[in-house]
């Protein structure tokens, strides 16, 4: 999770030692693939949502 929050945080723009730090947590480097892929999505789809005004036909989630 904490990778998948600084390639949002830093824009896309993590260094070798961050993806290192992931392979060594046991993911593969197709399984960083799919996270970096899986947050670029959500990112996307966020920003359509928006500028679309998509309507929200769903309850929204409480705020914690």
């Amino acid at each position: 999770l904490s990778f998948a929050r600084k390639l949002v945080d830093q824009r896309g723009r993590v260094t070798d030692a961050d993806v290192d730090h992931v392979r060594r947590a046991g993911y593969s480097d197709g399984e960083i693939n799919e996270i970096v892929a899986n947050v670029a999505l959500s990112i996307f789809t966020n920003y359509f949502n928006h500028g679309a005004e998509t309507e929200i036909d769903f309850p929204t989630a409480p705020n914690p």
